[in-house]
């Protein structure tokens, strides 16, 4: 029945649902409901006795609705996928950007300073723009991303990538799928890891386990969100470099689209998508005059950048995990 219910799945969903959201939520759900049985007072050799004395019917009810419970936590990550992407790269509302954004965005302007021009330009924004800086890593990876082709040729990806996105070959259309769902599949695993952190533990401290089935929640499933967020970055920076490849070799190939010439200079391709961003984004005629590029072209000074705290995120969390598993620990 089990494997039946998969096979289906995996035809109506295809192979990527399974195994970006559907295996991670199936192993979250059996974790949990393993603490739930065995977090209590009650042995586990209890447990199972009572499993195998309950009637068929009430089994069928219970694995029904544990695959059910399976399901909704894969429908529901498999429609937030979007969403999980713009919290991890820090996009949060006033209040927790005010607060955490701030703190993030402190600790990255001091990384940036500290880092190489090399790395830096697949790391974070430029140091011409520390606006830009968001307060996560993955956010300020892809955020360089983001702004390399306005850099380089003009390009707003915002506007131009759907657009491109259609004109890509198969080969390199494929790469960007696959890095896009491997860094899916990561978030999903890191946000999993957390849920699993805060439920298992609120699960045994409930029921009143042991402390070391607390801290073994808490602090491994931390420190699963922990590597899984470390994958995610390394499949952001695959991911950056495929759109990187997608503008350098196949923005012409939009443009012979639109029916436009190849342009004879870099300046003069830049100034013709500058006209075509603002048509796209405004309405302004290709042929009206564009206002001066406003952008700063000096690093603006960063004097409070080395000063202070640089604490980040996620050792914050981890010290927050840390502090809430001894105190679980006392308590019990």
């Amino acid at each position: 029945m089990f494997t039946t219910t998969l096979g289906e799945a995996a035809q109506f969903a295809g192979r990527r649902f399974v195994r970006v959201v559907l295996l991670p939520s199936l192993l979250f759900c059996s974790l949990l409901a393993a603490v739930a049985l065995v977090g209590g007072e009650r042995p586990p050799s209890a447990v199972l006795r009572s499993w195998t004395s309950q009637p068929i019917e009430v089994k069928v009810l219970l694995v029904g609705g544990f695959l059910a419970a399976v399901l909704l936590v894969s429908a529901f990550l498999d429609s937030a996928q979007s969403a999980l992407l713009r919290c991890a790269e820090g996009y949060w509302g006033r209040i927790a950007d005010l607060s955490l954004g701030r703190l993030g965005r402190r600790c990255h302007r001091m990384r940036l300073l500290r880092c190489a021009d090399g790395p830096a330009q697949h790391l974070y924004p430029p140091r011409s723009r520390p606006h830009e800086l968001r307060p996560t890593r993955l956010g300020n990876i892809l955020k360089a991303a983001e702004l390399y082709p306005q850099l380089r040729y003009g390009i707003d990806a915002v506007l131009v990538w759907p657009r491109l996105f259609h004109l890509l070959p198969g080969g390199l259309l494929g790469a960007l799928v696959t890095a896009r769902a491997e860094l899916s599949a990561l978030l999903v695993r890191a946000v999993l890891s957390c849920a699993f952190a805060a439920l298992g533990a609120g699960c045994v401290a409930v029921l009143g386990g042991p402390p070391v089935l607390l801290l073994g929640c808490l602090w491994g499933g931390i420190l699963l969100a922990w590597a899984s967020y470390r994958g995610a970055l390394n499949a952001a920076l695959v991911y950056g470099q495929h759109l990187r490849v997608a503008f350098d070799l196949h923005r012409v190939d939009l443009l012979e689209a639109l029916g436009e010439e190849r342009r004879p200079s870099p300046d003069a391709e830049r100034e013709r998508w500058k006209r075509i961003c603002l048509f796209w984004h405004r309405g302004v005629p290709t042929h009206h005059a564009i206002p001066p590029d406003d952008s700063p072209r000096t690093a603006p000074a960063l004097a409070d950048a080395r000063t202070g705290p640089g604490i980040s995120l996620t050792q914050l969390t981890v010290a927050v995990a840390a502090a809430a598993g001894v105190v679980g620990a006392l308590t019990l």
